[in-house]
This record gives C-alpha cells, sequence and structure tokens, in this order.
C-alpha cells in the first residue's frame, strides 16, 4: 500500500493557468474539487466520510482518519491479518532470542549479544501490536480542507478475482487493499514497508539461528 506522505504529492503532467506559472495537476484536481464542494454545500461537503470495511474506497476513508489521528489499537485492526501474523513471527523471533541470550549465554557474553541485536527493547514488547507501533513512522499532519478534497478517491480498480484492488485519488496516491476471508477489507503495507517488515523479520530470525548455534558449540543447550 502507498501510504500518503503527502497530502498533495504532485503528478508529472502540470496544467499552466493563464498566468503562466505552472501547477501539478493533482493539486489543480483538488482545488477544482473543492470548487465543487463549496457549490454543493459549502466546506462541510467537502470533508471525508467515516469509513468502514465495506469496500476499498470505503476502508480508505476510515485508514486516512484512523492514522491522521494515530489510532495505532484500529490501524492495527485494519492491518490485513497476514501481515499482522508477520509482526507475530518477529516478535516471537525477538523474544526466543532475548530468553537465550539472557538465561543461556555466557554472563561475560550477555551484555555484548544484546547490543549486538540492537537492545532488548523489541523482546520486552507485550504484543505484536506494541511492535507494529515501534515500527509503523509518524503520522502525517491532519490533512485540512484542501488535503480531504485531495484524499477523495477518484477511480477503484478490483481484481477479477475480488481479492485485491487500487484506489487512486484526486491528490494522486494510489492506495492497495486486501480482502480478507471474512469479507471484510483490510489494509496492506507500501512496498518500501513491506521490505522493511521481512528484513525486520528475517533479521531477528537469523539472529535466533546464530545465538542457537553458539550455544550448541559452548554445550549450552541441545541441538
Amino acid at each position: 500500500m502507498r501510504r500518503m506522505g503527502s497530502w498533495r504529492r504532485a503528478f508529472l503532467i502540470k496544467v499552466v493557468p493563464s498566468g503562466g506559472r505552472s501547477r501539478p495537476l493533482s493539486q489543480a484536481c483538488g482545488l477544482f474539487l473543492l470548487m465543487v464542494c463549496s457549490l454543493w454545500g459549502g466546506l462541510a461537503g467537502c470533508s471525508l466520510p467515516e469509513g468502514d470495511q465495506s469496500s476499498p474506497t470505503q476502508l480508505h476513508y476510515k485508514w486516512v482518519k484512523v492514522r491522521a489521528a494515530g489510532d495505532i489499537e484500529q490501524m492495527w485492526q485494519l492491518l490485513h491479518p497476514d501481515i499482522r501474523n508477520e509482526f507475530e513471527r518477529w516478535l516471537t523471533a525477538e523474544r526466543l532470542l532475548l530468553n537465550e541470550i539472557k538465561t543461556a549465554y555466557p554472563k561475560e557474553d550477555a551484555a555484548a549479544a544484546l547490543e549486538a541485536i540492537g537492545g532488548s527493547a523489541r523482546g520486552e514488547l507485550e504484543s505484536p501490536k506494541a511492535l507494529f507501533k515501534l515500527f509503523v513512522r509518524p503520522s502525517p499532519e491532519p490533512p485540512g480542507t484542501l488535503g480531504e478534497v485531495s484524499a477523495h478517491v477518484r477511480s477503484e480498480d478490483i481484481a477479477a478475482d475480488g481479492m485485491t484492488a487500487t484506489i487512486r485519488t484526486y491528490g494522486g496516491d494510489e492506495v492497495s487493499f486486501k480482502k480478507g476471508s471474512d469479507g471484510n477489507w483490510y489494509t496492506t503495507l507500501a512496498s518500501d514497508e513491506a521490505v522493511r517488515l521481512s528484513n525486520a523479520r528475517n533479521r531477528a530470525e537469523q539472529n535466533l539461528k546464530r545465538v542457537k548455534s553458539n550455544l550448541q558449540k559452548l554445550g549450552r543447550n541441545q541441538p
């Protein structure tokens, strides 16, 4: 899922008004929609719907609101179960790794081992949701009127199998969603975030294998 690091990311195409000064197409679309909203019912008509999980478009609106509010609880619930499972795997590896170092590693080497894995904070977290909170980047600033206009959905494309979808906003964002086995729609991660999560989980699992191997060589645990 491509997150909205900017509420008004520009397209490559430019619109040149009569004054000769170029303006990003996404901003021009947003301003046009703002004028339409104002004509329909004032600025209140430009605000985003509350949203739900019944469709990709509605989920997009809900996600924009909960992320801008920094509501980790709702953000976690809106993540696709496959992604939540990745955080669970990551946390499991971190906990096992921390336990091996604290209970089986030679005391004179434990501090260095903890430093090598980046400390004990992750392994001491109480839940995968807490790890997600540590992982997720700060939410964007509240979008404001023009930002909310730009976040309105311009198009929605659902794949032939009905399980994935992409929406495009007037601000130029493309956002992907995935349907769950319960029939609800869920958010996915942007490609860079997915890679970051995969790397973090793999790193924890590899560190766990190294620690177990070291302990095996020292005769501190069973193969």
